[in-house]
């Protein structure tokens, strides 16, 4: 975790062309990390517990300036589970560990920056932020707790994305997304101060406009 933002750090101190009517079509691919939060641990900046890695392609159309529609879909472990963090709910239940490959199916509208207004729209680095919702199948695979189904989130982000030249890019992103209820830990059943999970991911991406 700390290697990714020291990278996404270097990202942002560099001083080419974003989406534009003439290239209204961005595709991206790339890799990060997910981490959970939720009655199990709040795993978020907490480097002494797991991060899983995770994969992202997206689409991105042009709208205006100011705005494009995105949808992105990610696929990656998704959980806290350590051996020896043996605990009990109140109610004396094992506290078991949790672990899922979780996907997510996003569509977000993300507001640009590099608008003409704030930044000029062909500015080599251009910020942004986003908001959407997500449908997210969690599978689990490893015999760990997981109510394994098909949730639904709210999610939203945002990051930065460096335009090398008008065809070629290369993005860092945040996402943070909370799910519609707290039974894929089972909060729902055992905690005492029921919680719905949160996810929080991290990705780099190589893109191109067209």
């Amino acid at each position: 975790m700390k290697r990714t933002i020291v990278v996404a750090l270097l990202a942002i101190s560099l001083s080419s062309l974003a989406q534009t009517t003439d290239n209204k079509n961005n595709f991206s691919a790339g890799y990060g990390t997910q981490c959970y939060n939720g009655v199990l641990e709040n795993t978020w900046f907490n480097f002494e517990y797991e991060t899983y890695g995770v994969a992202v392609v997206n689409y991105s159309r042009y709208l205006c300036s100011s705005f494009d529609v995105t949808g992105s879909v990610t696929v990656g472990n998704f959980g806290h589970c350590r051996d020896g963090d043996a605990k009990y709910w109140p109610d004396g239940a094992t506290e078991l560990n949790m672990l899922g490959q979780l996907i997510t199916i996003n569509a977000s509208v993300k507001y640009k920056f590099t608008n003409g207004y704030l930044l000029k729209e062909d500015a080599k680095i251009a910020p942004f932020i986003y908001v959407g919702f997500g449908v997210d199948p969690i599978l689990d695979g490893w015999n760990h707790r997981v109510d394994q189904g098909v949730y639904y989130s709210l999610m939203d982000g945002g990051g930065i994305r460096y335009n090398y030249n008008e065809k070629y890019s290369l993005t860092y992103t945040t996402c943070f997304g909370e799910f519609n209820n707290d039974k894929m830990d089972y909060g729902n059943l055992y905690a005492p101060k029921p919680m719905k999970p949160l996810y929080m991911q991290h990705m780099f991406t190589l893109g191109i406009n067209f």
